[in-house]
């Protein structure tokens, strides 16, 4: 299989650049700007992207510059936005540090074709990791890399990174769910430069030629106890999520298994998302229905307002919720389809939603 290269000059004509563009000029967040959600959730509006955003208790939107590179390419921290775009000589960074009033631009990397671009910062959001990934055809792997470096300036390291997908920082280190069919997940060292993956309640999936029945592999979720949790969506059988938690990286243990409806395609991967508590929320792929899983106990409800489940979920509090729900249009059966996306928002913790 050919590798393609993914980025040019990243090491020297990038560096040249990133560490003069990237100097922060502007004044201190204004009492009452609003902190984007993280993970971050964007939309279209009115010929314009714009990331939800809390403030106070009221859901409002930031504008963005420039439509966002696919992949999860924004990240925020605070009043700190980072958002990844494609140009023609490669890959920027926009940032602001002021809630969204006011951007600064910095080039990170002369990528020649990348697939996906995600973004993560370190909890303290001064550390900023950027994958780049080049995908391969259907069950093969294509070739990644990752930049390491200080979120509001300065220049980022490169290394190869094992695949692409999305990745979460953890006690120092980077933990990655990605690669064919999002079958694998890897940890980092504390500087990116050597990864290794990990068993995760089964062996590790074949690095290629992967069959179409795999355990997917959600995004790793950093929780407040200082473990990580990983989700993992089983196809065989009857379909279920099973969410797995470690604390040194390579020992997991299952905290909670959750059965799901009907069936699930090749790589599908349930939406999984944790309260600032702790508590988990897992939308069914197949009916609305959000499963809770607290501690040891589990429950589960329809929520009323949403359309059909839930791809992508972010709480900000334990009330305060926004999610993207994906819908169909078919001009016959399942043929000339077109998929819309559509951003709700809730206020009692999921139990009821509004479109935004």
């Amino acid at each position: 299989m050919a590798r393609h290269p993914i980025w040019l000059g990243l090491v020297t004509a990038t560096f040249a650049v990133a560490g003069c563009a990237s100097v922060d000029h502007a004044a201190p967040p204004a009492p009452g700007v609003a902190a984007v959600a993280s993970p971050a959730i964007t939309a279209s509006r009115d010929g314009h992207t714009v990331a939800y955003a809390l403030a106070a208790t009221q859901w409002t939107t930031v504008a963005l510059p420039h439509r966002p590179a696919d992949g999860q390419s924004v990240a925020a921290h605070g009043h700190d936005i980072y958002a990844a775009i494609r140009e023609a000589n490669g890959i920027t960074l926009e940032a602001s540090h002021d809630g969204g009033q006011s951007w600064q631009r910095r080039p990170v990397a002369g990528t020649s074709d990348p697939g996906t671009v995600d973004l993560a910062l370190s909890p303290d959001g001064t550390r900023l990791a950027i994958v780049l990934d080049h995908p391969g055809a259907a069950g093969a792997v294509g070739q990644a890399a990752v930049l390491l470096g200080e979120a509001k300036g300065g220049a980022f390291t490169s290394h190869d990174a094992p695949a692409g997908g999305r990745v979460t920082w953890w006690n120092g280190r980077l933990a990655l769910s990605g690669g064919a069919l999002s079958s694998r997940l890897y940890v980092s060292d504390p500087k990116a430069a050597a990864w290794t993956p990990v068993a995760v309640g089964g062996p590790v999936a074949p690095l290629r030629n992967v069959e179409p029945g795999v355990a997917s592999i959600g995004a790793p979720i950093r929780q407040p106890d200082g473990s990580l949790l990983v989700p993992v969506t089983n196809h065989a059988g009857s379909p279920s999520v099973a969410l797995f938690a470690t604390t040194d990286g390579s020992t997991f243990r299952k905290v909670a298994a959750i059965a799901l409806s009907g069936e699930l395609g090749a790589g599908t991967s349930a939406s999984v998302a944790e309260l600032p508590d702790g508590t988990v929320h897992v939308a069914d792929p197949n009916t609305v229905r959000l499963h809770v899983v607290r501690g040891s106990a589990q429950s589960s409800f329809v929520p009323r307002g949403l359309p059909a489940p839930p791809s992508t979920m972010t709480f900000a509090t334990a009330m305060m919720g926004i999610a993207q729900v994906d819908t169909a249009n078919c001009a016959s059966g399942k043929t000339g389809c077109t998929v819309r996306s559509e951003v709700y928002t809730t206020t009692d913790g999921g139990k009821s939603w509004e479109r935004s």
